[in-house]
């Protein structure tokens, strides 16, 4: 064998060199060795440029890697369409060909055309796996538990419900798990199952109570329009006139003089007394002035929860009123986002229940259950209507269960107060 057996060849493209050494060297030429390899640059500010370099000689055999007695099929290589060749061609000695680079399994390498056999194997492998990826996502990005079909109804009443979908899909699911197999074929028994399961998510809190002789300031707090000043109208009568608690009112309402004409209207007509103050020295004046009550309601202006110099200004108020309980009146009819957005600018003022309001004004009372889920406060009462004294309700959880799953319906004031009041 003689060096002129073995050569090397330059291309811009792998085709090209490959098509070179058809030409000069026929099909069947062996592939010894390839690499990438830079252009040498004539001047500093060029921009070397990559080739293709191709060793490959005739009458070689190459060993194959495998030590299985068969030989493996020969490495196919796809020939381009006729290219310009503009190649460097070359000769070299067999010391100097590289090991690292030998051509996987065969006893010779031929310039053939791939089979279509070959072609339509690999094609069937990718799509195989291109499948299996796709399925390894769907199982990443769904992980959602599956909705039992006898319950299926159950959790559409849900979402119509208004509560949120992930919310209704924990009920269900965790309905089929612990419910027993008669009761799955039971509508009214996985109702009666489910009423249980949301009660055990309400946190009811206690109502306003007093002790005579012991003095206690309660206050309502909250954003503007949820009806704080209404709902204290409510509180203040059921108080005074059915339980007989010996009370006041102070208001520091003074940005909206209806709201404090309004309050006043009410204290007159159930006889209480009641202060307008706007400071806090005021406040402690008006406190002092009351502190033979056994209870005093305060009801305080409208804070936007986002001004925290306002929130800053109630904090200290409160401070100086030295109060013992302080109610956070929320509507239901607003965003959910936004109460519990609410619930935590108004936690600095120390916040220790919620009031929920206008029960009366949505279609659907989900929203109590998923505000319950969101926030770490217990619900001190409902208020269903405009009517004083009336419409409102202390929080009672199993009521509030059958309200969210429509089981219960509100109370209307035409139809007298509620034992509940009592």
């Amino acid at each position: 064998m003689t060096d002129s057996d073995i050569r090397t060849y330059r291309a811009a493209t792998i085709h090209q060199a490959l098509q070179m050494v058809e030409e000069e060297l026929g099909r069947d030429a062996v592939i010894l060795h390839t690499r990438q390899i830079e252009q040498r640059r004539w001047l500093p500010w060029q921009t070397g440029q990559e080739e293709v370099e191709v060793t490959a000689g005739i009458g070689w055999t190459v060993a194959s890697h495998s030590s299985a007695s068969a030989a493996p099929p020969s490495t196919q290589f796809v020939l381009p369409p006729d290219e310009p060749t503009a190649v460097e061609s070359s000769t070299i000695s067999p010391d100097d060909l590289s090991t690292e680079t030998i051509p996987p399994a065969g006893p010779a390498a031929s310039f053939t055309r791939m089979p279509e056999e070959l072609t339509t194997g690999l094609t069937d492998r990718l799509a195989a796996l291109e499948q299996r990826f796709a399925q390894l996502d769907s199982d990443d990005s769904d992980k959602k538990p599956v909705i039992p079909a006898e319950l299926f109804d159950l959790y559409t009443e849900l979402i119509d419900s208004e509560l949120d979908e992930p919310l209704s899909r924990e009920l269900v699911v965790s309905l089929k798990r612990e419910a027993l197999s008669e009761e799955l074929s039971d509508p009214s028994l996985c109702r009666a199952r489910l009423v249980k399961m949301v009660e055990s998510e309400f946190h009811a809190g206690s109502s306003i109570t007093s002790t005579p002789g012991q003095r206690r300031v309660v206050a309502l707090v909250g954003p503007t329009g949820v009806g704080k000043t209404t709902t204290i109208a409510k509180l203040a009568a059921n108080l005074k006139l059915r339980d007989g608690v010996r009370m006041g009112l102070v208001t520091v309402d003074t940005y909206r003089i209806a709201a404090v004409e309004q309050l006043r209207t009410y204290a007159e007509i159930i006889d209480l007394p009641m202060k307008v103050v706007t400071t806090p020295m005021e406040m402690r004046r008006a406190l002092d002035e009351l502190s033979d009550m056994d209870l005093v309601l305060i009801d305080t202006a409208g804070r936007s929860p986002r001004d925290e110099l306002q929130i800053g200004e109630l904090k200290s108020l409160l401070a100086d009123a030295e109060v013992d309980e302080v109610h956070l009146v929320l509507s239901v009819t607003a965003n959910l986002d936004h109460l519990v957005s609410t619930v935590n600018h108004f936690s600095t003022v120390g916040t220790s229940s919620l009031v929920l309001t206008k029960l009366d004004e949505t279609h659907e009372l989900g929203v109590m259950l998923n505000l319950a889920r969101r926030v770490n406060l217990p619900i001190s009462y409902l208020t269903t209507g405009q009517d004083v004294p009336d419409d409102i309700e202390p929080a009672d959880a199993q009521r509030m269960a059958r309200l969210v799953l429509g089981q219960d319906r509100l109370l209307s004031s035409v139809s007298g107060p509620t034992e509940t009041l009592a």
